[in-house]
């Protein structure tokens, strides 16, 4: 079997199912279709089904003992813009620009800032590796802390515990530990006629965030970004697959820094 051409696996999104609970809304469903050769699904389907309990419980040991932090991140650079060729097995999902870790970073500058980007990629890094000390540096404080009152309040549990099972999901997706390699961020189309998307992705978490969340956040920061998400990752067979399709994320840059809902 040849490899499938990568944006053939963006359009195939639309047969699957969602597997990203944070706090974003999906536009689209996706899937985790794979690029891979006969042999590789073949090692694939022998792998061990995945412990989604006991990956928790182990992970949760070292989230538990975590601390949130407030310092900024240390986000390197992006390199300059690769035009891959038509015959590649990428070619056709366009330009993109490789991050220090390797990332391939496809966006448009003119409409997300690097260090926009550089922060989405440390904020899905940190899911890769149940990071939480990386994710709190990644997420806007007040979110974080309104997520927690709600969380606690409504279900009985905080937001360590929500990120152990974020990460659970995520590796589940992948069978297990996983590596970023693709990212890719849109300007969203308007999802409904009647509003703004922004206006529209804030009323989704009114009974979280309050019901003028967005009118005073907008005071409160220097801007608002939407956009919409794509991620690819490598598993541990080495095979790249789909893995967060078509998701709305809402970034704000506030004092120099960018800050995730979510």
């Amino acid at each position: 079997m040849n490899k499938m051409k990568l944006t053939a696996l963006l359009l195939a999104a639309a047969m699957g199912c969602g597997v990203f609970t944070a706090c974003g809304s999906k536009k689209n469903n996706s899937s985790s279709s794979e690029v891979s050769s006969d042999s590789e699904a073949e090692t694939e389907a022998e792998t061990e089904a995945f412990d989604t309990e006991s990956y928790k419980d182990i992970i949760m040991k070292d989230i538990e003992k975590a601390e949130a932090s407030d310092e900024p991140l240390e986000l390197g650079s992006i390199g300059e813009v690769v035009t891959p060729d038509e015959k590649d097995d990428d070619g056709d999902l366009g330009e993109y620009r490789v991050s220090d870790s390797g990332t391939k970073l496809y966006f448009n500058s003119e409409d997300f800032p690097d260090a926009l980007m550089l922060t989405l990629e440390q904020y899905f890094n940190s899911f890769a590796n149940n990071d939480y000390t990386a994710y709190s540096r990644c997420a806007y404080p007040d979110y974080v802390e309104k997520m927690e009152a709600y969380l606690q309040k409504e279900h009985g549990y905080d937001m360590k515990t929500s990120f152990a099972a974020q990460c659970t999901n995520l590796a589940n997706n992948m069978n297990g530990k996983f590596k970023v390699t693709r990212i890719k961020m849109d300007v969203p189309a308007q999802y409904d006629e009647t509003k703004d998307n922004l206006v529209g992705y804030f009323e989704n978490f009114a009974d979280i965030l309050g019901e003028d969340y967005y009118e005073n956040l907008l005071k409160e920061v220097d801007k608002v970004y939407d956009g919409e998400f794509y991620v690819m990752a490598e598993g541990h067979s080495g095979t790249e697959s789909l893995l967060i399709s078509a998701y709305e994320i809402v970034f704000v840059e506030k004092d120099g820094r960018y800050y995730v809902f979510g």
